[in-house]
């Protein structure tokens, strides 16, 4: 067949005839931007500034959007550094086709496809555009991606090949017909949108506790609205209630996992794993059972001779197994071995039933000068009982398995059709031979292997090969472990809490087929693990989809590669571990930031309802609660997840997060209260003496006088009582926000009250930058503490008093917690999330 000439090939492309539709596997630039810049809240958010700046009040105009304005543009910058890389980098496992023409087989991207192209397919490819078959051999297709039909479909000539099958077995050239949107794949998915975004659990109870707050948040709004129409504030007061309203909910967090995400996708890809979406590191880090193949991992995908035993005369046996590799369409690597071993001798092929991973065998019907001839291959285990000898053929595959060796046995048979009612037979059979063939063995495979099990992962080898030759391979690598081995016949055998048992118990499975593969993973499934699944050929298409996180070698078959979340582009199965860490690093991250946020969004909620519904003041101004979030917050949370610790992460990541953050913004706002009271009296009682002529003279160009000072700080005709009460308990909140990176992170155990530790000295070093940062803004820059961000400089006894109150917070806290101190107020607040938890799984399996 010589396909398209290149002149053909250059006219269809001038018609436009081309197959230039772009896959998607990521947001574009301009979703990014658009997804994270107008959001409802920022919306808003953005409103709420611009009528701020309209009514000449431009602090508390950028304090409004300031942090959310940062935190989009870094959040968009980032993701798209990381989209640029990531897209770079997926360019290397596009999926490439190969096509004929000018009578000569290219591979070609499959952006090039053209209409008329004559593509060939071969075992392990996927059709990646609709034809007709023009021309095939033996060719089974598994459609069952597009009619969940999970038998092949047996293909001949005129038939339809469509887009999204693969091919199992045998070979085929088809004529293109259709591509784009004109395929039967895509007109099937024509209602789907061109990318999906598929939220993790976590992003899911991100999403229900932001819900949760969300309401609180438009309650406050409501009640704020009604208290100011009734006090007749003005305008601009009103709005920055509303900032303060709109801000007990974690705007930012979204953008900040987003962003997590890709970075770690960017890591993870430096390091040899393209993740499919994003957000597979979070599906990785739940990782707590690891199948495999041994191809790949174990093994490389070389394979040497290594012997042969004839059981006819030598000159015949050895003639007949270059009859059959010759002959064969399954040129896989056992077929190219034994053609290297002994040859090519032509002959006229009658008929042929090619190797798949169900049957185990493959044969053909060949005429070899004037001599008709069945043969037949494949494993013993399968085809000894069509073979009646009395050469122990079983005990020689045994001793060559110890051996860590892979057999197969070559027979004849009388010659008749090789298919009957178009379903295949094995005839009776006379052995001619066996051939040993040896696996060239991972170098790295035994530290890999060794990374996983320190990581408190379950390993599970399995291999359709003899398991007695897998387990010879454990002892070849050195691999540690005791193992308890099982057949794919065995397993047949089991049933109920039998197969359970024996599923959870064993990690090497031999003799598997693709059914036995997807059944143990269903069976892991079942009994609680997560399951990643590491396959490279068409056999593990379906395991590959079963597991929770499918990985695919990158010289695997397009039918793995397509089936998988993540890709080992270089076949670097040693960069694997490393992304299970990093997964589980990132996760850890995430769960430490969301105390971050969550305590502080708490916190300022309840201030808010305290000080601004009974006192009738806001708890701080604008301008005042950006420098709380951002100190306390936005830092912090920057640098987390370079110093997490990596953590096994079955569990929900919320519960835990709630069971610190309740409590924990309880025990800051309490003591904000307390403060704030207590500043207010001391005021009052003439026992806290403030000289605001002085703090003045420290901001000339913001204020001449104290009065003036005074007036510039004061918020809805507030004195200044309010304004000391206000800045001494915004300085406590703020310091304790800091300190909480101590108990969150601690370094030594007596600061954990959980029993976790991270032995970083990074968050001690982090704490002290930010404590200098505050010092310094009080000490040596007060026009930016004054004149900016409205606080009073206390005299130095002021701050230490405070500084004292934080202390013992701090102590109390950890004691608190160790008790599990506000617990009834914890589990309260969590039987509320779990209920918007369930109802945001429900909908996310049905969208």
């Amino acid at each position: 067949m010589r396909g398209l000439t290149s002149e053909e090939v250059k006219e269809r492309v001038s018609q436009g005839l081309v197959n230039d539709t772009e896959v998607s596997t990521s947001r574009t630039y301009t979703d990014i931007f658009v997804k994270n810049a107008f959001t409802p809240f920022n919306m808003i958010l953005f409103a709420i500034g611009a009528f701020l700046l309209i009514l000449d009040e431009p602090i508390s105009a950028v304090s409004a959007t300031g942090i959310i304005a940062v935190n989009i543009l870094i959040s968009t910058i980032q993701e798209m550094r990381a989209k640029h890389r990531l897209d770079k980098i997926a360019l290397l496992t596009r999926p490439k086709v190969t096509v004929v023409r000018d009578g000569e087989e290219v591979e070609i991207d499959q952006a090039r496809i053209v209409k008329d192209d004559l593509i060939v397919l071969r075992p392990g490819d996927q059709a990646l555009v609709d034809g007709v078959l023009e021309g095939c051999r033996s060719l089974e297709m598994d459609e069952a991606l597009l009619t969940g039909e999970s038998s092949t479909v047996r293909k001949n000539v005129g038939d339809t090949v469509y887009s999204g099958s693969f091919c199992v077995t045998g070979e085929g050239h088809y004529r293109v017909t259709a591509f784009g949107q004109d395929s039967f794949a895509s007109q099937m998915l024509s209602s789907a949108k061109r990318f999906t975004y598929k939220n993790t659990p976590l992003q899911m109870e991100t999403n229900t506790v932001t819900k949760v707050l969300m309401l609180l948040a438009l309650i406050l709004m409501g009640i704020s609205l009604v208290l100011e129409l009734i006090r007749g504030q003005s305008i601009s007061e009103t709005l920055e209630v509303f900032v303060l309203c709109l801000d007990v909910v974690p705007m930012a967090l979204f953008l900040l996992i987003s962003l997590t995400y890709m970075i770690a996708s960017v890591r993870m890809a430096n390091s040899g794993v393209l993740l499919q979406r994003s957000n597979s590191v979070e599906s990785i880090s739940h990782v707590d059972t690891v199948c495999m193949d041994k191809t790949g991992t174990i093994t490389t995908n070389r394979l040497v001779f290594e012997d042969a035993r004839n059981f006819i005369d030598g000159a015949e046996a050895e003639h007949i197994a270059s009859l059959f590799a010759t002959a064969s369409g399954s040129r896989n690597r056992t077929m190219e071995v034994i053609l290297e071993r002994y040859g090519e001798t032509p002959s006229e092929l009658v008929e042929e039933i090619q190797f798949s991973s169900d049957r185990k065998y493959s044969a053909v019907r060949i005429d070899d000068g004037g001599v008709r001839r069945c043969l037949y291959t494949g494993a013993w285990s399968v085809l000894r009982e069509h073979c009646a000898t009395d050469i122990d053929i079983g005990s020689m595959i045994h001793e060559e398995s110890s051996k860590g060796l892979r057999t197969v046995v070559l027979f004849t048979a009388e010659d008749g059709p090789l298919y009957v009612d178009g379903e295949p037979v094995v005839r009776d059979l006379v052995p001619v031979m066996m051939v040993s063939i040896r696996d060239e063995i991972r170098p790295d495979c035994r530290e890999t292997i060794e990374v996983f099990l320190e990581n408190d992962m379950d390993i599970k080898v399995i291999s359709g090969d003899d398991p007695v030759t897998v387990d010879a391979l454990f002892t070849l690598a050195d691999i540690p472990g005791e193992r308890r081995i099982i057949s794919g016949p065995e397993l047949d055998a089991l049933s109920g809490e039998e197969l359970e048992e024996a599923v959870l118990n064993t990690n090497i499975f031999g003799r598997m087929k693709p059914d036995h593969k997807e059944r143990v993973i269903e069976v892991l499934k079942d009994k609680g693990r997560y399951v990643a699944m590491i396959g490279d050929g068409v056999n593990d298409v379906k395991s590959l989809k079963t597991a929770q996180v499918g990985i695919a070698l990158g010289s695997g078959s397009g039918a793995a590669k397509g089936a998988a979340d993540m890709i080992l582009f270089d076949d670097n199965f040693s960069a694997l571990p490393k992304a299970l860490v990093e997964g589980r690093k990132t996760v850890s991250g995430m769960r430490d930031i969301l105390k971050l946020y969550l305590t502080r969004n708490f916190a300022l909620a309840v201030m808010f309802v305290f000080i601004y519904l009974f006192v009738g003041y806001l708890p701080m101004i604008p301008i005042q609660n950006t420098y709380y979030a951002f100190v306390s917050v936005t830092i912090l949370a920057f640098f987390m997840t370079f110093f997490s610790k990596p953590e096994r992460n079955k569990d929900l990541v919320l519960p835990d997060v709630l069971r610190f953050s309740i409590p924990s913004a309880l025990m800051i706002s309490i003591t904000g209260l307390i403060v704030y009271a207590a500043t207010w009296l001391s005021y009052d009682a003439g026992l806290l003496v403030i000289d605001f002529d002085h703090l003045a003279s420290l901001v000339p160009s913001y204020a001449s006088s104290g009065g003036e000072l005074v007036a510039k700080m004061s918020w809805g005709g507030s004195g200044a009582n309010e304004i000391c009460a206000r800045s001494a308990m915004v300085f406590v909140v703020t310091l304790a926000g800091v300190l909480q990176l101590l108990l969150i992170c601690p370094r030594f155990r007596f600061l954990s009250y959980n029993g976790r530790v991270n032995r970083s000295p990074v968050p001690i070093a982090l704490v002290i930058f930010l404590l200098l940062i505050i010092y310094t803004m009080y000490t040596y820059f007060p026009i930016i503490a004054i004149g900016l961000v409205g606080l009073v400089v206390f005299p130095p006894e002021i701050f230490g008093v405070l500084i004292a109150v934080v202390a013992v917070w701090f102590f109390v806290e950890l004691v608190l917690l160790r008790k599990g101190a506000f617990k009834e107020a914890s589990e309260r607040f969590e039987r509320l999330y779990m209920e918007k938890l369930h109802d945001e799984y429900t909908g996310e399996r049905h969208r």
